[in-house]
């Protein structure tokens, strides 16, 4: 009987310490809601392992406080927020590639039109110099779009975007800077618009377009297939990579490969 008992307790505490471990053990991931980087991680470490937030800045704060072990986001905006927090760094090697486009409401004539423009200011080089003077800080003087909208005689195009999000869209000041913003301002220019831009949830966008709200949203959004049965989306203007913000103190997570055992399998 003691012999019984004996063998009980071990099993038992062998349990106990199996779930102790698997518990402390696992990942907490800091995403932005409704982004590439939150459809990413939920489906590769599921439901549990992630914690979303209003924009990057707060996913990034979590991380300092350590409520979360990594934040995925993408590569630009996580420069800016390393940058100005210490402590931080992101992983050598990319998470995921992707390519942004503008979405619009199912259906919408006005695809045509900006998509049509999106290509030429792409095939003249108006585009790629946008985005180097963003990206590779080419010098050029930045454009920016007054955050209160002036009335003129032209039709407003109302973009969408989430103003959090440098160097695509930010507000310095009371203008709207970014890639993004000055793609759109060129596009509404060639096509006689005047851009309005209203700053919203991320994920409020697609919603927002869907229902005719906005003309179009805009911010560094990816096409992805679950977006596509919600909004149609213009050709692709820019590529951009998701990258993992970790701290620098040697925590669990010191490159891509220490991810590897968090995985999910694949339903």
């Amino acid at each position: 009987m003691k012999k019984f008992l004996s063998l009980v307790l071990a099993v038992l505490m062998l349990t106990l310490c199996f779930a102790g471990c698997g518990s402390s053990d696992a990942i907490k991931i800091g995403v932005q809601t409704s982004t590439t980087g939150d459809i990413y991680a939920s489906g590769d470490f599921g439901e549990d392992a992630v914690l979303r937030y209003d924009n990057g800045a707060a996913a990034v704060e979590a991380l300092k406080v350590g409520k979360v072990d990594i934040v995925i986001i993408d590569n630009e905006p996580a420069k800016s927020y390393v940058a100005a927090n210490e402590g931080l760094k992101i992983l050598e090697s990319a998470y995921a590639e992707e390519e942004y486009a503008i979405c619009f409401q199912k259906g919408s004539d006005l695809k045509n039109d900006v998509n049509n423009a999106l290509i030429e200011l792409i095939n003249d080089g108006s585009v790629k110099k946008i985005v180097d003077k963003y990206i590779s800080n080419s010098g050029e003087a930045l454009v920016g779009v007054p955050v209160k909208a002036v009335d003129t005689d032209k039709p407003n195009l109302v973009m969408a975007t989430n103003a959090e999000f440098p160097p695509y869209e930010y507000i310095d000041g009371d203008k709207y800077y970014g890639i993004d913003v000055e793609v759109a301002k060129i596009i509404a220019d060639k096509l006689g618009y005047d851009l309005v831009i209203e700053n919203v949830a991320f994920d409020s966008i697609i919603p927002g377009v869907q229902s005719g709200k906005y003309s179009m949203g805009m911010a560094g959004m990816t096409v992805t297939d679950e977006r596509l049965k919600s909004v149609d989306f213009s050709s692709t203007y820019a590529t951009g990579i998701q990258v993992v913000i970790t701290k620098d103190d040697g925590g669990k997570i010191n490159a891509i490969e220490d991810l590897d055992p968090y995985y999910v399998p694949a339903e």
